[in-house]
């Protein structure tokens, strides 16, 4: 029964220390930190798209000049599986995309850094480490 008591009255001293924020705990300074570590990785991430587009239509203009050619079904099937390999690279790369201008549209609005669940601050740490999050860990990993 100690051990129940104990587990509560830590849940309790949690809720006292975080408070419930409506705004953002981060210095400006702090703030401009996140916006250019979240914008070299924007800049990243649509090198990389252009990239993987570039490699499509690459491959769409071979894929004409050799259509005269007759391929091996596994040949075929090895380049339909790697164009849908590419195709889902960059979906899932507009879709960060997406987080990281989500993000900088807190930091615009000054909300950037507070769980969006639960209205408590972000760990710093977990910042640094997902800029990009809108959530902190526990939720993230499903716990609540």
């Amino acid at each position: 029964m100690a051990k129940k008591n104990s587990s509560m009255a830590a849940k309790e001293n949690d809720a006292v220390d975080e408070p419930i924020l409506t705004k953002t705990y981060l210095s400006d300074e702090e703030l401009e930190h996140f916006r250019q570590l979240l914008l070299k990785r924007r800049e990243e991430v649509l090198r990389d798209l252009e990239i993987l587009r570039s490699s499509l239509s690459d491959e769409n203009v071979e894929d004409s000049i050799n259509s005269n050619y007759s391929m091996h079904m596994a040949d075929h099937g090895t380049e339909t599986m790697d164009r849908e390999q590419r195709f889902m690279f960059i979906a899932r790369d507009e879709k960060y995309i997406g987080y990281i201008d989500q993000a900088l549209d807190r930091i615009r609005n000054k909300t950037y850094g507070i769980c969006i669940k639960s209205g408590k601050p972000i760990p710093k740490k977990r910042l640094e480490a997902v800029p990009h999050t809108a959530v902190r860990i526990e939720f993230k990993q499903g716990k609540k």
